[in-house]
């Protein structure tokens, strides 16, 4: 039995029942697609150019697809565009990619359809339906989205062995042309293990691209880091040699690049790959009416003849550029990780590359008593397990909206992940559920008025998707630790931490004391729950959100209702705190433990953060995209329908009128005067 449930059935026709010949059928996967096929046969999983489970090929003139969101892309012109209105097709080669937006799971099944064009795609309600003007071979397949990469690679932790697995890292991309910008495009890369020798997988090594670019650095650890994010992204061999400084280089054509040496080196590596990423996004072939960004066309380059060079060609035009007028135009990167380069933290760097992280070196100052004041935190902040060498921390940031602190001590501003975060995360791939299990506790009966409004968030929430809430209250330590231990999505607990821990009816719970946690991600909206949060992590569970200090209970409130809410719109854990924690003064006391940019749900659809000013009769608006997960991709602004790039700001000038319409249409989070809003219950206020 497959993993998608998919028996072959021989020969079949579209009005066979449904059902038959597959067992376990998923009306949202391949086995829908396969009952409407004619001469149903097996077919080679190289006719998809992705990572899929099964393959299969038929027959159709035409197919309905139970999904809500489907890509499009032309393979002759690496052409990618999201369908959301009637689309005609001409004559080529397309592959579709179809997805239910709303499942459980940010990593579940995808269908996808390769077939010759002419053909329309439709959406119609719950569906989209693909028409041909006739009878028309068609090859679909599935994937489980059970994957955790094409493989492992074992290296020697020596900046030898991490330089080879570098270059194999890149195994992930689908395609070297222009469209790998997006993200549809890019598999998570092959995991990295520790060993006595360096070993490449045979299959890793076959998908390793040879874009003829190679990448000479110095052998040392802190450069090698550095380099990651740029050479995962160009698909450079990376090469240790006794170079002064490091170098790119090419033959064809001829291409040789120094950089500085550190801490140049690490601006210059960030800056290149922000430049050649913006470039691709430019480049690759979209819907004809797509307009480029602003301000490109004053740059000396022809992006449709950029589309068709191969990767060393389009650096040696990314490099022709001129840094000043192109770095003008990019949008906002999203996530910046700040990592201590150490043999222990080498297998983080495939989990960081699948988030396109850059990455930088750890700088920051410890702040003293009278600063800590200044931040609104107390010295209850003290040095916690890995931060033992240093206390409370404030890091040097660079590019990035999201910044996350891979290093001793405790970051103000930057999320803690941790080692071990980043393999929970590939854990959890593995776990499938129907629906999304979600627990709430109430330990404290004085912060009622939050339990009872958390709870009907995830309640309402639950009414749309498929979530399983479990209200629990008056928990004993056997039962809050059993809560934990239990196969749960998300806890969200409501109560107060001590010293010893969570404090429950019979004492409190030190959950560093627990078997396992198989919580996948946490909210400890309680006193101080640092410490338990990071224990969490280390248990076994991927992130959440904890406090450094005594919190109050009315202000804890206001953080724990705002967080549910987006956490079950799809924001992740520290993009939804980083907005939720705006609701109070003392937002600096909370902050996120493990890897923050997990989301419990997929990305929303049009992931807006509105900025509201007001300008007079008139209001400035400022409409912000972006997910950690989804650098790359494009999305409708909800003001005027233009597309932009995932980290772009458009800004406008609005009247009242306009600015209620759009917010009394659209569910959005909105900053006016500082402060955190949902559109709608904003309406009346202005």
């Amino acid at each position: 039995m497959s993993t998608w449930g998919v028996t072959y059935a021989g020969d079949r026709s579209a009005e066979s029942d449904a059902s038959g010949g597959f067992e376990g059928a998923d009306p949202t996967g391949l086995p829908a697609l396969c009952a409407q096929l004619n001469r149903l046969s097996e077919a080679s999983s190289s006719a998809i150019p992705r990572d899929i489970d099964e393959c299969f090929e038929g027959e159709a003139d035409r197919l309905s697809i139970p999904c809500s969101d489907v890509m499009v892309t032309a393979l002759d012109l690496d052409a990618q565009y999201r369908v959301t209105t009637p689309t005609e097709l001409p004559d080529g080669e397309y592959l579709l990619r179809c997805r239910t937006r709303s499942g459980a799971s940010a990593h579940g099944p995808t269908s996808y359809l390769r077939f010759p064009g002419p053909a329309s795609v439709k959406p119609a309600g719950d569906e989209f339906v693909v028409s041909f003007w006739e009878p028309t071979t068609v090859t679909v397949g599935g994937s489980s989205g059970n994957r955790a990469g094409p493989g492992r690679i074992t290296i020697e932790p020596t900046p030898s062995g991490l330089a080879t697995g570098l270059t194999h890292l890149a195994a992930a991309h689908h395609t070297t042309a222009p469209v790998r910008s997006h993200p549809s495009f890019r598999a998570h890369p092959p995991l990295l293990e520790l060993g006595s020798e360096t070993s490449v997988p045979s299959a890793v090594a076959a998908e390793t691209p040879d874009t003829g670019i190679e990448f000479l650095v110095p052998p040392e650890l802190d450069r090698l880091f550095v380099a990651a994010p740029l050479a995962y992204y160009l698909g450079a061999t990376v090469e240790v040699t006794d170079c002064d400084a490091p170098v790119l280089r090419a033959d064809d054509p001829s291409i040789r690049y120094e950089f500085d040496d550190l801490p140049g080196f690490q601006h210059q590596c960030a800056q290149l790959l922000r430049r050649a990423f913006f470039l691709d996004c430019q480049a690759r072939r979209v819907a004809p009416d797509r307009a480029s960004s602003d301000g490109l066309e004053q740059l000396p380059i022809d992006l449709d003849s950029l589309c068709q060079l191969g990767p060393a060609a389009r650096l040696e035009q990314c490099l022709s550029l001129s840094e000043r007028n192109l770095d003008a135009l990019l949008p906002d990167w999203h996530l910046s990780t700040y990592a201590k380069p150490t043999p222990g933290r080498i297998t983080c760097l495939p989990f960081l590359l699948d988030r396109l992280s850059l990455v930088y070196l750890p700088r920051a100052t410890e702040l003293d008593r009278d600063e800590l004041l200044e931040q609104t935190l107390s010295d209850a902040y003290t040095a916690r397990g890995e931060t033992a060498t240093s206390g409370v921390l404030k890091p040097e940031l660079q590019a990035g909206q999201l910044h996350a602190w891979l290093a001793p001590g405790t970051p103000i501003h930057a999320f803690k992940p941790l080692p071990k975060a980043y393999h929970n995360r590939g854990k959890y791939r593995h776990r499938s559920n129907d629906q999304l299990q979600v627990g709430v506790v109430l330990n404290d009966d004085a912060m009622c008025e939050e339990h009872q409004i958390v709870s009907d968030i995830y309640e309402e929430r639950a009414a749309d998707l498929p979530i399983d809430v479990t209200i629990q209250s008056r928990l004993d330590r056997t039962e809050l630790a059993a809560t934990f231990e239990a196969k749960n999505d998300f806890v969200h607990y409501i109560g107060h931490c001590e010293d010893g821990g969570l404090r429950c009816t019979d004492g409190t719970l030190d959950v560093a004391e627990i078997e396992e946690s198989n919580t996948q991600t946490f909210f400890l909206n309680a006193c101080g729950s640092y410490d338990q949060g990071l224990s969490l992590v280390e248990r076994g569970s991927i992130a959440g959100g904890v406090t450094f200090e005594k919190v109050l209970d009315q202000q804890a409130a206001k953080v724990g209702t705002a967080f549910a809410r987006l956490l079950v719109h799809g924001f992740s854990i520290e993009r939804a705190l980083q907005l939720a924690r705006r609701r109070i003064m003392m937002g600096k006391d909370y902050a996120v433990v493990g890897d923050g940019t997990y989301a419990l749900l997929p990305s929303p659809k049009q992931p807006a953060v509105v900025k509201i000013a007001d300008a007079g009769e008139r209001y400035t608006v400022s409409c912000e995209m972006l997910t950690a997960q989804s650098n790359g991709d494009r999305y409708d602004l909800p003001f005027d329908g233009r597309e932009i790039l995932n980290g772009d700001t458009l800004e406008k000038t609005v009247t009242g009128a306009e600015l209620r319409e759009v917010l009394d249409a659209k569910s959005l989070p909105v900053i006016y005067d500082g402060d955190f809003h949902w559109s709608e219950e904003l309406v009346d206020e202005l």
